[in-house]
């Protein structure tokens, strides 16, 4: 799964934090294989995920969690538009190592 938030002009710092807090209770969940925050190098506003969840059924869990719902509620005001959230399926191309985000 892939997540891009855009948070307001001058929010990056508090979008990280934001996104920092939810970081312990998801590397937590028995289904989190990776949750990995990262911030765009051309604009410090957008923020990054890459996701890996053992299932689609942890995903769903995950997307239903306190913690989740309490970022959603909490942090409405950092963000210019809704998130664009993809879920993926891994297709690995070239290198078996260096082709897929697969493993743990």
């Amino acid at each position: 799964m892939v997540v891009v938030a855009q948070a307001k002009p001058g929010q990056g710092e508090a979008a990280l934090a934001a996104f920092g807090e939810v970081a312990v209770p998801t590397h937590a969940e028995e289904g989190c294989i990776r949750y990995a925050l990262h911030r765009s190098a051309s604009d410090p506003d957008q923020i990054v995920l890459v996701e890996r969840w053992a299932s689609r059924a942890a995903l769903d869990e995950h997307l239903a969690t306190t913690h989740l719902r309490e970022f959603r509620a909490s942090s409405g005001d950092l963000w210019a538009g809704p998130m664009t959230i993809l879920v993926t399926s891994p297709h690995p191309a070239g290198d078996p190592v260096k082709g897929t985000l697969a493993g743990g």
